[in-house]
């Protein structure tokens, strides 16, 4: 048996034998709420959901997984649990009568398979996938904590192209400190260290949950929290991951900092309409223009109005991007995301209609004068498909969908894209700004139809399991580049704790 192998069973293993966590729950068995439209002053005795006075799905930490758990696990708060004696074995583990730790983990196996790979014909791989990541939340105090997370990701078969964010031996994912405290009814603080990133749109910020390894920064976030704004800063320099043991180093290669700020706009305490404004500087040596690689300096300045309204969720994202690219080319793009659903049914499988709308400008890339391809930055890796088939520069998609619960514990999604892009003298884009050779030269807008099937099951409170298939269907300009269709899927199962 083969190193990797023996690695990869025994963090299985360990994933079993580890204890599920324990949520307060209703009378009917429903995990109790904890998230409410006002942020708390104090941190929850039934989740771990941390004291905030902005609303929690609003403040900038990441998304809810459920049941109180967070994607970037450090922001869970355990104390208010162990407070009334709800917390888990691991969490808020007292050392002295101020300081108390929280160990957490999480392994995902996902088993992952394309055919027609990069819409070449016969190009086909299949891949296991482990993600093992575990973290440590150590609180000195109410102002003062530190949290440091470690993360294996290991590929068995077609491994050769794995990319250190997928084939990594170990890495330190995360190690930094943080100080905060209250300025009358404001929360202020600062985090320094390396730290997961994902306060803003999911078109243009996210963690990068497909691969095995979450994208990490280096830097300083400073934020001012009230209960119907907040406000906040941030300066970070890439982690460069290499495939050993702790070799990942601070880079300069990509940068990042800005300014972003939340506003809740609607009246009372019902369910909240936000408005958010940000910029955000960029800098790349690694941006692909025209298929070679170039520097790329760039501001992305825009504002983003989301919330619900009765059975309508809304979520409309604006951007507009200057700045130098490709020596002293000037860039000139925008880009406009609408994501929409509406609630048919609360009962039964609760059908929801779902919509998105995205334009994305194209063009000059591969002629003179400004460029207009817009940059999606570090862009939710599902957001238009963990195929990474498209990118959103040059792009317009449309693409109506369902979603269905048949189950308190699942979910079903169908999605039917239509995505054209915008100026035929520009290519065709996947993932990494990656152009379709050749489609800069055909004519013809259609790029092809993207249909996606998905689904989730919560088989308890510590497991999930997810499947995911996605089908391009090539329209007349890739035809006429040569490129056919493409397929891919995955199943996985994720352990929490």
């Amino acid at each position: 048996m083969s190193n990797p192998t023996r690695h990869f069973l025994a963090t299985c293993l360990l994933a079993l034998v580890l204890p599920a966590p324990s949520f307060a729950t209703g009378p009917g068995g429903e995990t109790a709420p904890h998230t409410k439209c006002l942020g708390a002053a104090v941190v929850s005795p039934q989740s771990p959901a941390p004291a905030d006075p902005y609303p929690l799905m609003a403040a900038g930490w990441g998304s809810e997984l459920g049941k109180g758990l967070m994607a970037s696990r450090w922001v869970e708060d355990w104390s208010g649990m162990a407070a009334v004696g709800r917390a888990p074995s691991l969490k808020a583990i007292p050392i002295s009568e101020s300081t108390h730790l929280t160990l957490n983990s999480e392994v995902r196996l996902r088993w992952a398979a394309r055919d027609d790979s990069q819409l070449l014909r016969g190009a086909h791989w299949d891949q296991g996938q482990l993600r093992a990541v575990f973290g440590a939340d150590l609180r000195i105090s109410s102002h003062i904590r530190t949290y440091v997370e470690l993360g294996t990701g290991l590929v068995e078969g077609e491994n050769d192209e794995a990319a250190a964010n997928f084939d990594n031996q170990v890495s330190l994912q995360q190690l930094f400190v943080e100080v905060r405290g209250h300025a009358g009814s404001m929360l202020v603080g600062a985090m320094v260290g390396r730290q997961e990133y994902s306060d803003g749109p999911r078109q243009l910020i996210s963690l990068s949950d497909g691969p095995n390894l979450h994208r990490t920064w280096n830097g300083v976030r400073l934020y001012t929290h009230g209960q119907r704004r907040r406000f906040g800063g941030f300066a970070f320099r890439e982690t460069q991951l290499g495939r050993g043991a702790f070799d990942e180093k601070i880079s300069d290669t990509e940068r990042l900092h800005g300014l972003n700020a939340s506003f809740i706009v609607s009246p009372g305490e019902g369910p909240n309409t936000y408005l958010d404004s940000f910029w955000i500087h960029s800098e790349s040596a690694k941006f692909r223009v025209a298929g070679r690689v170039a520097a790329d300096d760039r501001d992305t300045a825009g504002f983003r109005l989301w919330g619900r309204r009765g059975p309508v969720r809304f979520d409309w994202t604006m951007a507009r991007q200057t700045g130098r690219t490709d020596g002293d080319r000037t860039i000139d793009a925008w880009g406009a995301f609408a994501v929409h659903s509406l609630q048919l049914s609360e009962s039964g499988w609760k059908p929801r209609l779902t919509s998105r709308f995205d334009l994305a400008s194209g063009g000059g890339a591969y002629g003179t004068g400004a460029v207009r391809d817009f940059n999606p930055l570090y862009a939710s890796s599902n957001y238009l498909g963990e195929s990474q088939f498209l990118a959103l520069s040059n792009l317009l998609m449309m693409a109506p969908g369902m979603q269905l619960s048949p189950s308190a514990g699942t979910t079903l999604s169908l999605e039917f894209g239509f995505a054209r892009r915008l100026v035929e003298s520009d290519a065709v884009y996947a993932a990494g700004m990656r152009p379709y050779a050749g489609t800069e030269r055909v004519s013809g807008l259609r790029i092809g139809e993207l249909a996606r099937l998905s689904g989730r099951w919560t088989v308890s409170q510590r497991l999930s399991l997810n499947v995911n298939l996605e089908y391009l269907k090539p329209g007349e300009v890739l035809k006429a580049s040569g490129f056919t269709g493409g397929a891919y899927g995955y199943v996985s199962t994720t352990y929490r704790y």
